[in-house]
């Protein structure tokens, strides 16, 4: 659990090579009418543009509001419309909430050396 990112994380998050990767950001406007930032979904290709390695953050609050299958919806299409191949990402294997939304999608799931983790793969 990330409770708060560091300002040099952010950046990193919101400052990329549109060649090669992509991310789009949920906000939303809190109480005193601020932009904050409500979930995140970024791919990076390969470099030959054949796979994206894919990551989705989605804020504590919102989760279970259809805010991931919206931004996971997106970067899909985006990758998709891109000439991608295959859209590949990393599971915690008790996050059995990402874990059934990619299913969802199609991605199939396969079990990495590490126990804890849970790779999941859609072929575009």
């Amino acid at each position: 659990m990330v409770r708060q990112f560091p300002h040099s994380e952010m950046a990193r998050f919101t400052q990329i090579d549109y060649d090669r990767k992509m991310a789009f950001i949920a906000t939303g406007v809190d109480a005193q009418a601020s932009s904050e930032t409500l979930g995140v979904v970024r791919a990076i290709a390969d470099p030959d543009n054949h796979s994206a390695e894919f990551a989705i953050i989605v804020r504590s609050d919102m989760k279970g509001q259809g805010l991931g299958r919206a931004l996971l919806e997106r970067i899909i299409r985006y990758c998709r419309n891109k000439g991608l191949q295959e859209l590949v990402g990393e599971v915690f294997a008790e996050n059995t909430a990402m874990l059934n939304l990619a299913q969802g999608f199609g991605f199939q799931r396969k079990r990495t050396s590490d126990p804890t983790i849970v790779e999941v793969r859609l072929t575009l």
